[in-house]
């Protein structure tokens, strides 16, 4: 192999190394007791979310104040740069079963009688300066194995709507899909990314039937000289070197 073919893997090699995107995926598996709300348990049925679960995850497993929270992974690595937000209407809380064949699952708890009922669930992704936050993917399924129409599921990132889809199909009954998947082949990418659930126009009372869990998302540095996706910018560097050696390689040849 030349010189100028190695010069070229090297190129796209770097490339890749360079705009390697990493993932967390949040199962939801442990909260913290409901009596001091200080000290890690395993989820239980209207446990609430806490809010630094997903917060700048590096492993699989990670202390944090009063034990261990655990997070799936399928290969990219963690997001040491992400915060995560859950917010409503109302309150934020966790469920075990029945949300179709999801476990531990996020909902919008139905209020207090006599408050407003939550129009819709928000989940916030918050990309550190100088990185920028994917999402791959999510799960939604309807209680109690139920199936559900919901208004919208949407994405937004700073200022643009990355994702809408209305009239959406949340399933969760015993016939054909168990829950309803959102993947997201080419990742939507932003500073910060905002996942809205919006099942207003469900009866009263029955907004905290539509759970979301196995939420995939990344971060990659974000790119400060050429606005190109991953790590295609380094590759077009190397590229042009190449380019370059190649004409001193035919220069010197003559």
């Amino acid at each position: 192999m030349n010189r100028c073919a190695r010069l070229f893997l090297f190129a796209v090699a770097m490339g890749a190394l360079a705009g390697e995107s990493r993932a967390t995926v949040l199962t939801f598996d442990q909260s913290r007791d409901a009596a001091t709300q200080s000290i890690v348990v395993p989820t239980s049925a209207g446990a609430r979310v806490q809010q630094d679960y997903g917060d700048r995850v590096t492993g699989s497993s990670m202390d944090v104040p009063g034990g261990q929270f655990t997070y799936g992974n399928e290969g990219e690595g963690f997001t040491q740069n992400i915060v995560v937000d859950y917010f409503t209407g109302s309150d934020v809380r966790l469920w075990t079963t029945q949300y179709g064949d999801l476990n531990n699952v996020v909902f919008a708890r139905a209020p207090l009688a006599g408050a407003p009922d939550p129009d819709m669930l928000n989940i916030r992704l918050t990309a550190d300066p100088g990185f920028m936050a994917e999402l791959y993917h999510f799960d939604l399924a309807g209680w109690a194995n139920a199936d559900y129409v919901i208004n919208s599921v949407s994405v937004f990132s700073d200022a643009a709507t990355l994702f809408s889809q209305s009239d959406v199909a949340v399933e969760g009954n015993f016939v054909g899909p168990r829950h309803s998947s959102f993947d997201f082949i080419s990742p939507l990418s932003a500073a910060e990314l905002l996942i809205q659930i919006d099942f207003s126009n469900l009866a009263g009372g029955m907004q905290d039937n539509i759970g979301i869990d196995n939420i995939r998302f990344g971060q990659f540095p974000r790119p400060s000289v050429i606005p190109m996706p991953g790590g295609l910018w380094l590759l077009g560097l190397g590229l042009s070197v190449l380019i370059g050696r190649s004409r001193r390689c035919v220069t010197c040849r003559r």
